[in-house]
């Protein structure tokens, strides 16, 4: 990625992970088109929600973080040829460890 992505407010930038189409022992794996969830990688997160007092509530995760996302939410970008996807933190489900 050549550019650098700044998301405002409690927003996170999110690369999702390709799941595997093979088994380490080559067998393939049929595409299954209604994931319930999906993982992601953080490649940047705002500073925050903001409340009307003007007080910030930091952002939940942290660039480079794997999290599980919802199937049906964030929104689509395409910069420089790479699909990104732009989530509140608040639908984030889960942080890998």
């Amino acid at each position: 990625m050549s550019r650098r992505i700044i998301p405002l407010l409690n927003r996170i930038i999110i690369q999702k992970v390709e799941a595997p189409n093979k088994t380490a022992g080559g067998i393939l794996l049929p595409e299954k088109k209604d994931n319930d969830t999906q993982i992601g990688t953080v490649i940047a997160a705002g500073p925050g929600a903001m409340f009307e007092n003007g007080r910030t509530r930091e952002t939940v995760v942290r660039q480079g973080q794997n999290v599980l996302l919802p199937s049906y939410s964030g929104q689509e970008v395409d910069i420089d040829n790479e699909k990104f996807y732009i989530y509140k933190d608040t639908e984030i489900l889960a942080i890998l460890d």
